[in-house]
């Protein structure tokens, strides 16, 4: 297939919340874990992100060299459908490469590190992913890391556009029906619809478990 080999890698509370209840980060990771995401996200040629993250968490998602030795740093992708990405946002700085993939013309100007990219949306408005994909294999990405936000790795995982999917669960209690979790979005409408996932491994790290999925296609 035309497209980069996917994964899922992110991190949820024992009652699958992946923020505070007003949506403000939550540390949910241990150090082991975030040693191990560093490492992995050393790995890939690109690690991706909606707009919703960058707006309340301002990631970088570069590799930090307390983690890996002489880092080789991933492209980092938005999906922008509107191009709100703020031209002081940490996702855009000079420590990496930026694609921000847009439907229309953006006439922001950031750095010349950062490329505007235009894709067209499928009917819920969102970046037609398979599209997507493929323009990002003809530039060379052939890993891909999808890190958030919800509504991301859910329209990921409904397309069964996901190899391989890594939960790290912390022991730990958020609560609140309205606070953010793994997979939000619309959900399935129906049972046909259901994600189905086999478990590949478990392990003990630190004081929570890490998960790893593999999709049933």
């Amino acid at each position: 297939m035309n497209q980069p080999h996917i994964i899922i890698n992110c991190a949820m509370t024992a009652d699958g919340k992946i923020a505070q209840p007003s949506g403000k980060q939550l540390r949910i990771s241990c150090e082991e874990d975030m040693e191990r995401m560093y490492k992995l996200r050393n790995k890939y040629d690109a690690v991706l992100v909606g707009i919703d993250t960058v707006l309340s968490d301002d990631p970088k998602l570069t590799v930090k060299d307390k983690y890996v030795e002489n880092p080789r740093q991933p492209i980092r992708i938005v999906l922008d459908t509107h191009c709100k990405t703020p031209t002081n946002s940490l996702v855009v700085n000079q420590a990496a490469k930026t694609l921000i993939i847009t439907d229309k013309e953006c006439n922001k100007k950031y750095n010349d590190n950062v490329e505007i990219i235009q894709c067209e949306t499928d009917k819920e408005g969102y970046i037609d992913l398979n599209k997507l994909l493929k323009i990002l294999f003809n530039r060379g990405i052939k890993t891909l890391m999808v890190e958030g936000g919800s509504t991301v790795i859910l329209n990921f995982l409904k397309q069964k556009l996901v190899d391989d999917m890594y939960v790290y669960i912390g022991p730990m209690i958020v609560g609140g029906k309205d606070t953010p979790t793994l997979a939000d979005g619309n959900g399935i409408k129906n049972i046909g619809e259901l994600i189905n996932l086999e478990i590949v491994d478990t392990y003990r790290l630190g004081p929570g478990i890490l998960i790893h999925y593999r999709m049933i296609k």
